[in-house]
């Protein structure tokens, strides 16, 4: 059976930040947090998003009145997997019963050695 690379994105809500970097660290920290130890092979990063207008590439955080939305990249490895779907399933159940109440959403799924 295949082995899988599952990158999935989630939503992540800060409070009480003082700044886009500090959103940023605080957001990564609390997930990594979530899902230690059990979890701790999760690469946990934050996204990027592209500028509609510019087309250039910003770190997917929106700050407003200290209270932040940071859209976080999870990557796990899935062993053993039945087929793509399969293997985003299980990344997807793992993380998400782990992180309840954060949408998650597969980005990619791609067959590794």
């Amino acid at each position: 059976m295949p082995n899988y690379l599952v990158v999935l994105q989630g939503a992540w809500i800060v409070k009480k930040a003082k700044s886009v970097e500090d959103a940023m660290n605080i957001a990564v920290a609390e997930a990594g947090k979530k899902l230690s130890p059990d979890l701790d092979f999760v690469e946990i990063d934050v996204g990027d998003t592209e500028c509609p207008k510019c087309g250039e590439t910003l770190k997917s955080v929106f700050l407003v009145a200290e209270m932040a939305l940071v859209g976080l990249i999870f990557e796990m490895k899935v062993f053993n997997a039945q087929s793509e779907e399969h293997a985003a399933k299980i990344a997807k159940y793992e993380i998400g019963k782990r992180l309840k109440r954060i949408p998650l959403q597969v980005i990619e799924v791609v067959e590794i050695d």
